[in-house]
């Protein structure tokens, strides 16, 4: 009795914690692992319902070593499994399978031979009758290591906020691939009109990601961090090409223009949904710690911490590019001439620059090197 209320209490809290993430990745971890510890079992494995193919496709296990994960009999035997599954609709309890009359006439291939698994409880994730996926745990070849019929309740009370927080998560992950497929467009679109910047946007996020990553800042910041990152000369999108490409020395009519596209940036940006948390980066990228930079001559720790990292990363790769007005430097120069100038960059951010130049010198690899 105390084991079956303890189980349902995981269960409720796994409930509600799935219920409100939208990351496919932990809803997943999450539900592995703790129906696992729910009902004692050995293993848990998830399979999604691929929407293309029609098919389940195994998403993750846990419990599993990676040999016993790619023996093709195992593999073969899940697939049987959930065609069972999908047949009847409904869960599926054994706890002997190699005695099993089901299974044993349909000649699964571990009806013969020992694998790791002797009993499983499988359950169908569906939503208003569509099948999201299936959920499986299953228990080792022990003596009295049985699946209960309170266990086969347990899991199917949790399939359907299971099945639920699935779907919500891979429907926010395909906006976000939407997302992120709007920003490369939108990026390229900037590149067609400078072609001395190809690759500059995608360098600038590698770079910013790795000083990010020096300041142990967490993953909803660098996530952030990447998307503003690449987006943040977008604004370039606005500026006529002359001015982009010319070879000379801008005057003070063609600077004053060329400082609109930070603010034309964070226009663009904001007509996408949701993109608020990036826009900062972009609008403050050409600020100075010293408060020397623009569009709004922001100092210190009024710049925003997104846009004091894509400043120094865009700084070192302008500097080890070739543009129209110069040849591109080596990296160590570079990294000289951000010492040169430290009064603009926050020293917080330099040092972590400068640790990640000396731990990982293949990410700082100039282009023109």
């Amino acid at each position: 009795m105390k084991r079956r209320y303890e189980a349902a209490e995981i269960l409720l809290e796994v409930s509600r914690t799935i219920s409100s993430s939208l990351d496919l990745d932990k809803v997943v971890d999450l539900v592995l692992k703790e129906s696992i510890k729910a009902l004692g079992a050995d293993h848990a494995s998830l399979f999604l319902m691929d929407e293309e193919f029609g098919k389940l496709v195994l998403e993750k296990v846990r419990g599993f070593s990676k040999d016993e994960i790619g023996n093709i009999k195992l593999l073969a035997s899940w697939e049987m499994i959930n065609d069972q599954l999908m047949k009847r609709r409904k869960p599926i309890c054994i706890n002997d399978i190699y005695v099993n009359r089901i299974f044993r006439a349909k000649r699964l291939p571990f009806s013969h031979e020992r694998l790791p698994i002797k009993s499983f409880i499988a359950v169908p994730l569906t939503k208003e009758d569509k099948t999201v996926g299936v959920l499986m745990v299953s228990k080792k070849d022990r003596p009295g290591h049985l699946f209960t019929a309170e266990d086969e309740k347990l899991l199917s009370a949790l399939s359907s906020n299971v099945a639920v927080a699935l779907l919500n998560a891979k429907l926010h992950r395909n906006l976000k691939n939407l997302f992120i497929s709007t920003v490369k467009s939108l990026v390229r679109a900037v590149e067609a009109k400078d072609p001395y910047t190809s690759g500059h946007s995608e360098r600038v996020m590698r770079y910013s990601v790795a000083i990010g990553r020096e300041l142990k800042e967490d993953n909803e910041f660098m996530e952030n961090l990447g998307l503003s990152s690449i987006l943040h000369d977008v604004g370039k999108i606005g500026i006529r090409e002359g001015i982009l490409s010319k070879p000379g020395i801008l005057n003070e009519e063609e600077r004053s223009e060329i400082r609109k596209h930070p603010a034309i940036g964070v226009r663009i940006v904001e007509t996408i949904k949701d993109s608020k948390s990036i826009t900062t980066g972009i609008l403050d990228h050409h600020e100075r710690f010293d408060g020397s930079g623009y569009p709004n001559g922001l100092k210190g720790k009024k710049i925003s911490l997104d846009g004091r990292i894509i400043a120094v990363a865009d700084t070192f790769d302008a500097l080890t590019t070739d543009r129209p007005y110069q040849n591109g430097r080596s990296p160590k120069e570079a990294v000289f001439e951000i010492l040169r100038a430290h009064s603009q960059y926050d020293p917080k951010v330099v040092k972590a620059f400068l640790k990640s130049f000396s731990k990982y010198p293949g990410i700082w690899k100039a282009e023109n090197a």
